[in-house]
């Protein structure tokens, strides 16, 4: 009675007080001395009662908030004793005030961190490229966890005052739950890994204070074995740039040592103590650093980190600049055999240029130029360039790219890369027009994120670099060109391949391997397009010579019709050993004609001089499919139940006299790869029907058979042979299932000498339907 006495009393708690008034504990209603496994069965008798989900109104919606974040603290051993340390106050007072849903929600979707400078928001599809060399740090963490909210400020400071030093991201782990959980292994909120050595090595769980100063003094101790400043007791030569810090005292110790990191391998950093050496230098006692670097003696008074770079790199020696006459020129070279690369840099008003002057240390054979704005601001524009600083890359052979992430992954991996282009508004246009041969586009419009899909595409268009009837684009549309991308790509960035006239959209999933494989299904199978009047020959039964199979497609079908033109395209090539047996789509443009008679997506198999087959393609629009029921009209395989295998398998077999070997397809309708298997399957028993029986097994229904066959897996090839050494009886042998040349050459060997001829096998070439006997069903 006393337990929901108290569930009562909880909810008129929560109800009437202030939560920001009450502890952890009170809305939980647990003692302070809950074990774990109560806090959690507390925590789940209120968000049932209390979720958004069941609750329209925003008060309600609050106390859950505060529930949740309640119980995310406490349910952690670690947060729930710093808890109890510091209490609801100060360092775990709430710093986020949902007052609607749409906030709890962008909270969730976009985590802390979202859009913010320096601190890089990370996903499990774009954590792995992000690692590349030098330290990156990594905070795991959920946007509900007070401690995480806690850490934001000094996690932001941090990033951006180590910027260039320190690769800082961050991943919310509330929205990226299965990768946090299932590959990073992360138990509690916030787990802040720091990766000393970049992708090369492992990580380091950082276990200090979540300030910025227990930030710091760990980083520190790494950075530090890679720099050191050297207090110097005599001038050193000119001859190499060189940057003296007068006294230690007027810069802190980190400072300097950042200051030296940054500017590693461009100048030497040293300090000097000694009053004498730092008259040899300056008159001026307010000068903090003095420059020399052969004739250039520059002194800086201010102490500032970035004052002092951008005044060090400013007496750097100037990089070439480039004007419109210029870049023609470099063009030109690079069209006319030219290989050495030119990294373009699009310089702003109060850049310092350190990691202009930085990457080119990194890439040494490569020539690098910048690019004013200001001043050239109708070129940087004809360059797709508006808000600069940025980069971008002159290929070999001509091709432009501007970057899209760091200069230093970028410039490496697009010089390689000389068919890759980044795209004018009239480029595209000349490109949808269908002059300039086939082309394989990535159309991004105005402010959608294709972080995930640019390595990928890089990765396509390398594949390709041989190639020379194929080029591939990027067409990142700003607020002024949107319209340009929205006729392509709607609600976000679509992967399309422009053959003259005709384009075709990409919808699959976005990994390397799949796009080429689209790539390549529109090289290898050609035009499949028909028009009504090649189609209406086709339904002449009195002259049709061989086998059609059209796929007949409305006017108004759109993204589904586009979906079964690309599986059309996947069954031609996977028919195309049948050289009799045609292929073709009809895509109605209006319904008149005889596309006035299309109303919704069919296939039809037309056989020579017969009547043809119909099947609804709403009922079935995958290849693997469609093709399983084209070749159950032409292929020469038996379906065999318990009875048929018993009578025509066994009884064949285990005669004393020779009679042709069975090669049994054992398969399940529940199994896609089943299905994906099976046409090679079938071309195997076209191609070797006349020396080898066929058959296949159902086996769910054919449930008995399948377990006296020993099957656990489907789909399962076997080959059932007679028993040459020991009178009657047969052997079984287990073959692999790869494509149908690898099936009949792995049965070949099986056969007596005489059935080795390539007659009698079919062969693979100048194959004639009227060789078999096709099954046909009366319609």
């Amino acid at each position: 009675m006393s337990k929901y006495i108290n569930i009562l009393y909880l909810c008129v708690l929560i109800h009437n007080a202030n939560l920001m008034d009450v502890t952890y504990y009170e809305i939980l209603g647990v003692s302070k001395q809950a074990a774990t496994q109560e806090i959690k069965q507390a925590y789940k008798k209120l968000a049932i009662k209390y979720h958004p989900d069941k609750n329209s109104d925003e008060a309600v919606q609050e106390k859950f908030l505060k529930i949740t974040e309640a119980y995310e603290t406490l349910k952690d051993p670690e947060k729930r004793r710093k808890y109890d340390i510091y209490g609801s106050h100060g360092a775990y007072t709430r710093k986020y005030d949902y007052q609607s849903q749409s906030e709890y929600n962008n909270l969730f979707y976009n985590g802390l961190y979202h859009n913010d400078p320096y601190v890089v928001t990370l996903s499990s599809a774009s954590f792995y490229g992000y690692l590349t060399d030098g330290f990156h740090f990594i905070n795991f963490y959920s946007p509900f966890c007070p401690p995480c909210q806690h850490l934001a400020d000094h996690w932001k400071k941090f990033a951006e005052i180590y910027q260039g030093i320190v690769k800082v991201g961050a991943v919310n782990c509330k929205y990226h739950n299965s990768f946090c959980y299932h590959n990073m292994r992360i138990g509690s909120y916030p787990t802040l890994l720091f990766y000393p050595n970049g992708k090369q090595g492992s990580y380091i769980y950082y276990t200090g204070e979540d300030t910025f100063d227990g930030l710091e003094a760990f980083v520190m101790k790494f950075i530090k074995n890679k720099i050191h400043v050297p207090v110097i007791s005599h001038l050193r030569s000119s001859e190499k740039p060189m940057a003296y810090v007068l006294g230690s005292n007027n810069i802190e110790d980190n400072a300097l040592t950042r200051l030296a990191f940054h500017l590693k391998g461009l100048t030497t950093v040293v300090l000097i103590e000694d009053e004498e050496l730092r008259d040899d230098l300056t008159d001026d006692p307010e000068t903090i650093v003095v420059f020399e670097y052969k004739k250039t003696h520059t002194e800086i008074s201010s102490s500032d980190e970035r004052t002092i770079i951008k005044q060090i790199v400013g007496s750097l020696p100037k990089l070439e600049e480039i004007d419109p006459n210029k870049l023609k020129d470099i063009r030109n070279k690079l069209r006319s055999g030219d290989k050495k690369p030119w990294v373009i840099y699009f310089q702003s008003e109060d850049d310092d240029q350190l990691l202009l002057h930085q990457m080119k240390l990194t890439f040494p054979y490569m020539n690098f130029g910048t690019i004013d704005c200001k001043s050239q601001q109708e070129l940087c524009v004809s360059l797709q360039v508006e808000s600069p600083p940025c980069w971008a890359v002159l290929k070999r052979g001509g091709a432009y790219q501007r970057a899209y992430t760091h200069p230093d992954i970028f410039i490496q991996s697009a010089a390689e890369v000389y068919n890759l282009h980044t795209l004018s508004v009239s480029e595209l246009q000349r490109i949808l027009d269908g002059d300039v041969g086939t082309w394989v586009l990535l159309v991004v419009p105005h402010q959608l994120s294709w972080e995930h899909i640019a390595d990928p595409f890089t990765e396509v268009s390398k594949h390709y670099i041989d190639s020379e009837d194929i080029n591939f684009g990027i067409m990142v549309c700003s607020l002024q060109t949107e319209h340009y991308c929205r006729d392509l790509a709607h609600d976000q960035p679509a992967i399309l391949v422009q053959e003259g006239g005709d384009h075709h959209v990409y919808n699959g999933r976005i990994d390397t391997e799949n796009i080429i494989d689209f790539i390549q299904l529109l090289k290898d199978s050609g035009s499949v397009s028909l028009s009504e009047e090649e189609v209406l020959g086709i339904m002449d039964v009195s002259g049709r010579q061989q086998w059609w199979l059209v796929a007949f497609l409305p006017a108004s079908c759109d993204r589904r019709c586009r979906d079964l033109a690309h599986e059309w395209r996947i069954i031609a090539r996977r028919l195309r050993p049948l050289d009799w047996m045609h292929v073709g789509v009809l895509q109605c443009e209006e319904s008149r004609g005889l596309c006035a008679n299309v109303r919704q997506p069919t296939a039809r198999l037309y056989p020579p001089n017969k009547q043809h087959y119909i099947l609804n393609l709403q009922q079935k629009s995958e290849a693997p499919y469609i093709l399983e029921w084209v070749l159950e009209h032409i292929d020469d395989v038996e379906k065999l139940s318990w009875h048929t295998f018993a009578k025509q398998v066994a009884d064949d077999i285990n005669t004393h006299l020779y009679k042709r070997p069975w090669l049994v397809y054992f398969h399940s309708p529940r199994c896609h790869h089943c299905y994906e298997k099976y046409p090679d399957f079938a071309l195997a028993s076209i191609f070797m029907g006349k020396v080898v029986n066929f058959g296949k097994v159902n086996c769910l229904s054919e449930r008995n058979l399948c377990q006296q066959e020993h099957i656990t897996s489907y789909p399962t090839l076997k080959l059932y042979l007679r028993n040459r050494h020991h009178g009657a009886g047969y052997r079984v042998l287990h073959l692999r299932i790869r494509d149908y040349k690898s099936i009949m050459d792995e049965v070949r060997p099986y056969l007596p000498n005489q059935y080795h001829d390539a007659n009698l096998l079919g062969g693979l070439h100048g194959f004639a339907p009227q060789m078999f006997h096709f099954k046909h069903d009366e319609l």
